[in-house]
């Protein structure tokens, strides 16, 4: 006769290791109930094609409200709704989408789209949500006429079960940006090239926005504004829903005018990088390189990988490195190898004095992986490190100035590009024949 008790044993441990593994699913310590409430949670930024006079200003509840508003002034008001000059109702709100174990954390979001706006202003801003306020914050629009202009480039910032560990690498890397915004107030935002968390769930979204909100925000609490770009770890329906920007045209590409004379067009490596966006991207840069003295692209996937197998740009190379180079661009950014780089000046696919530098490749939080500095464009002068990195850009009337900065705030990189060609071509070239 069969013994079945060895069986039903089996059955009975099977049960309860699976009972365990709900538990451990549940214990998941990312996954926490948040305290029900309409007050404003994360308040942050968004910038596009005209920072100068457009943003979508947005904040988080966990409960849905009403009523939310968003009060706003070019003079400080304390948070006194009664004293702002403009108050906006027309509000994109929504809730969420979340994945079955994040039922705990369900929130809400909220948009508030703001055009003709003034150009290099301070808006000092509070948001209500039924009655619940967060503070008084502030932002500045970026100038339309030719005065310099800096900014963050960087990405990357994805994390583990970490992202709930206060001395994180991305809160780190956070606050060194906050930092150097605060010693440089040209700074006007933070250019992200994408994957800022390990996938688009709320779980995970939360995070990064807690940590872009307590540790870029200064101490005079100025909001550091955010021009998105979509990586390969941002496909779920949450970066939508964090990143909304009223009647988009396309799948997230489009060109960030930062002043008058200044354009960067970013891209998104994710969809077709021919079809619509090649035949787009052709046409803005024929109707951009003749009116801006600075004209750049930033996108995920590199086109010169740091890490990755050098094929893995191979399709970046034929599509968009062609057009980059017809159109003179001055500088190209990217993420996805998680290092720091900045390559030779390249042209046809090798070195060379009137090429195209390329500066990545994703260091905002994520642990480093190793580069491959034996690479012909990444040997000296060009820079490879396996390092938590941002890069500060500064475009000015004369040239571009460059630095890389690592997780302790020290200078990784110092790099100039001289807007005359002439002298750029003169200043590779002698980068390029004494190279350490």
């Amino acid at each position: 006769m069969l013994n079945y008790k060895p069986y039903l044993r089996l059955v009975i441990c099977l049960l309860v290791l699976a009972s365990f593994g709900e538990v451990v699913l549940a214990q998941d310590p990312h996954i926490v109930p948040l305290e029900k409430s309409t007050k404003p949670l994360h308040l942050y930024v968004q910038f596009e094609s005209h920072p100068d006079r457009e943003a979508v200003i947005s904040w988080a509840t966990t409960l849905p409200g009403k009523n939310h508003v968003l009060y706003y002034d070019t003079q400080p008001r304390d948070a006194n709704t009664k004293q702002y000059t403009h108050r906006l109702t027309k509000i994109h709100s929504g809730a969420y989408t979340l994945e079955k174990d994040e039922k705990p954390m369900e929130s809400y979001y909220h948009h508030a789209y703001l055009n003709n706006l003034q150009p290099s202003t301070r808006y000092y801003i509070t948001v209500e949500s039924d009655g619940k306020r967060l503070g008084e914050y502030s932002f500045i629009t970026a100038p339309a006429d030719d005065r310099d202009v800096m900014m963050f480039i960087g990405g990357d910032s994805r994390l583990g079960a970490d992202r709930v560990e206060d001395d994180n690498a991305r809160r780190r890397m956070n606050t060194v940006m906050r930092k150097l915004f605060e010693k440089s107030p040209g700074i006007i935002a933070l250019a992200h090239t994408a994957d800022y968390t390990n996938s688009a769930h709320w779980s995970q979204l939360y995070y990064w926005l807690k940590d872009h909100f307590e540790k870029t925000t200064t101490a005079d609490k100025r909001l550091l504004p955010i021009f998105p770009a979509r990586g390969n770890h941002d496909m779920d329906i949450g970066f939508e829903e964090m990143f909304w920007w009223p009647n988009r045209q396309n799948d997230y590409y489009y060109t960030a005018n930062i002043n008058k004379n200044t354009a960067i067009v970013i891209l998104n490596t994710e969809i077709s990088i021919n079809g619509d966006q090649r035949v787009w991207l052709e046409k803005e840069l024929q109707t951009l390189r003749p009116k801006k003295r600075w004209l750049g692209a930033l996108y995920h996937r590199p086109a010169y990988p740091s890490v990755r197998a050098y094929e893995d740009g191979e399709s970046r190379r034929r599509a968009w490195v062609p057009l980059f180079e017809e159109y003179k661009l001055d500088l190209v950014s990217s993420g996805h190898d998680h290092s720091m780089k900045r390559t030779l000046p390249i042209l046809n696919v090798k070195a060379d004095a009137n090429g195209i530098v390329y500066i990545g490749d994703g260091g905002l939080g994520v642990r480093p992986r190793d580069v491959d500095p034996t690479r012909w464009y990444l040997k000296p002068p060009g820079v490879a490190k396996s390092v938590h990195n941002v890069h500060m850009v500064d475009y000015g009337a004369e040239q571009i100035t460059i630095k890389a900065f690592g997780i302790d705030g020290q200078t990784l990189d110092y790099f100039v590009i001289p807007l005359n060609r002439a002298a750029r071509a003169k200043h590779y070239q002698n980068l390029l024949d004494n190279p350490n």
